[in-house]
């Protein structure tokens, strides 16, 4: 019988296909593959792991902070009762004068983000004070002024007549938020000519009728006659402050525990989603922004309500999504909840310093860290997809329909990491990675290291971190359990049973795989690799593959042969012998 040679060349350019029926594939499309990369116009193993320390315990997070005195990884570890910050230089050695403890903080789901171009790096894991370390000082620092701010709510005023000793307020009635032992009251004294100044006073009545520190207002007036259960008291203004106007003020207790699902640095002030007030409001749609922070400093407030606050506010979005992220572009702040896009942008306005609008309600963000910044342009996991996002919903393309979307379709936690060296964007799931190349438009898959609970982009590689180690992923030599493989591959278009005596591997250079095929004749039939033989290909020793199968349809699987950790392909097609069966 005549023999005939078909080519499949450029295998490298279609990549992982594993939505698509395989019947209708192109000869050049893989339907699956693992622990190899696309690359050059052929096909590579994934490098190896690589154990970059070891012997820890306890390790929950790990985070790349590119401060002003080098290459630092900030290790977070949690026994139960508290968590701790070890900060390792570049190689991994401890510096005992940065990190420390955060007591009595454990759990939650950590995330990081970068501040004064590095000079700090502030965490958060969604149920406890965010905290910051600074490079060049230890301990682990709360936010300042992050706890929900005292509210002053004015409950009276008056003008006083300048009549010596008077009771201007006599039994006044004043309302209490919320329970308690004791009530902040503040009173201001406002001065008719503005030459002299406003003076201001806050003291403590306590549930005994005691003030604290005491009842004499410094240019004020005086505070007696406390009735705490109904809410009364006398003020006597000051008799040196004659036609002064006084306001009175209920002050509330500020919630002592507040939490955020994310925080993220955004220019020179911050910006918090999802908070949770302990004891509090719940207000997963609603962001806080911190006043401007001077050069090298962190913000200091976060109440909108204090007297020179700028740019701190509250604002509550449009949607009533749950705030899952927010990530920078091109200047402007898109905060994505589960189910909407919405715009934050600074106005350089001081009445209105923040300008907010929705973009789309029908895209959002699976989880934190499911975002992140290509070329100009988000990438975007959420809305069971995996989408382009470049400001303009009416652009928002997926970069996995029709390939590997069945991944972002279950709604599970997977979060994403760009790797540099390698073009690349890994998304990792709780047991597997899903790699798109950004510039070749191609994906493939990768098998997560074990025990894996976060990771990091690193300069030139990717940290991993699991319970006892950190573990990097561009090792020198190559992972097992590499292979391509391609089901149900139509042999000639006549759709005859053909003989299939030979193939041969385009490798280039010196290389060692495991080849395995089965036929398939009906269209139910499932090719079984496992009850065949496996032909082992060695580049130096063969330059073809002996094969004796008859079938309509092709499956085959190229693997790497086991222990085989030193060699790798450059695999950029094969060629195929077959001949007529006879068979229709």
């Amino acid at each position: 019988m005549p023999q005939q040679i078909i080519p499949i060349l450029d295998l490298a350019s279609a990549g992982l296909v594993q939505d698509t029926a395989s019947v209708s594939l192109p000869p050049n499309v893989l339907s699956d593959v693992n622990n190899v990369r696309f690359k050059g116009g052929s096909i590579k193993r994934f490098p190896s792991n690589v154990d970059k320390k070891t012997g820890l315990s306890n390790v929950v997070y790990v985070a790349y902070w590119p401060s002003t005195l080098g290459d630092r990884y900030v290790v977070i570890t949690d026994n139960g009762t508290n968590t701790v910050f070890t900060v390792y230089d570049s190689s991994y050695a401890v510096l005992s004068n940065q990190g420390g403890t955060n007591t009595g903080v454990t759990g939650g789901d950590w995330q990081h983000t970068l501040f004064n171009g590095g000079f700090h790096i502030i965490f958060n894991n969604g149920n406890s004070t965010p905290v910051f370390l600074v490079d060049n000082n230890a301990g682990v620092i709360p936010l300042p002024g992050w706890h929900s701010y005292n509210v002053d709510e004015e409950m009276t005023s008056f003008e006083h007549d300048g009549s010596a000793g008077a009771i201007e307020v006599k039994n006044s009635v004043f309302s209490q938020p919320a329970s308690g032992n004791t009530k902040s009251i503040k009173i201001t004294s406002i001065p008719r000519n503005s030459g002299s100044p406003i003076h201001t006073e806050t003291v403590t009545i306590n549930s005994g009728g005691t003030i604290s520190p005491d009842g004499t207002l410094a240019n004020i007036g005086t505070i007696s006659n406390v009735d705490f259960a109904n809410n009364k008291f006398d003020f006597t203004p000051d008799t040196d402050s004659g036609g002064n106007t006084y306001k009175v003020y209920l002050t509330t207790t500020p919630i002592t525990v507040v939490t955020a699902g994310v925080v993220r640095s955004y220019g020179n002030l911050l910006v918090a989603g999802n908070l949770k007030e302990v004891g509090g409001r719940t207000l997963t749609g609603t962001i806080r922004t911190s006043d401007v922070a001077g050069p090298g400093a962190m913000p200091e407030n976060w109440n909108p309500f204090k007297r020179g606050a700028n740019t701190a506010d509250e604002f509550m979005l449009a949607s009533t999504g749950t705030i899952q992220d927010m990530a920078e572009l091109q200047g402007v702040l898109y905060v994505y909840t589960d189910s909407s896009i919405h715009s934050v942008q600074q106005t350089n306005s001081p009445a209105v310093p923040f300008q907010i609008a929705p973009v789309t309600n029908n895209y959002g963000v699976n989880n934190t860290d499911g975002v992140v910044e290509v070329d100009g342009k988000h990438i975007v996991y959420g809305s069971n997809d995996c989408y382009i996002f470049s400001g303009n919903p009416g652009n928002i393309s997926s970069i996995a329909d029709g390939r590997v979307r069945d991944f972002f379709r279950n709604g599970t936690t997977i979060k994403t990491v760009r790797f540099n060296k390698y073009d690349e964007l890994w998304f990792w799931s709780s047991s597997v990675v899903y790699v798109w190349n950004y510039r070749n438009n191609v994906w493939t898959k990768r098998d997560l290291p074990a025990g894996s609970n976060s990771a990091n982009s690193i300069r030139n590689d990717i940290l991993f971190s699991a319970p006892t180690k950190i573990v990097g992923v561009d090792g020198s030599s190559f992972l097992e359990g590499s292979y391509i493989e391609r089901k149900r591959l139509a042999i000639t278009p006549e759709f005859t049973t053909e003989n299939i005596s030979g193939m041969v591997l385009l490798f280039d250079g010196p290389s060692k795989a495991n080849i395995t095929y089965d036929s398939t004749d009906k269209v139910g039939e499932v090719a079984d690799f496992t009850s065949k033989p496996t032909i082992p290909f060695d580049t130096t020793l063969e330059y073809k593959a002996d094969v004796r199968i008859n079938g309509r349809f092709l499956n085959y699987r190229i693997a790497n042969q086991t222990g085989e950790l030193t060699l790798d392909w450059s695999l950029t097609g094969y060629q195929i012998e077959v001949s007529k069966g006879g068979q229709r």
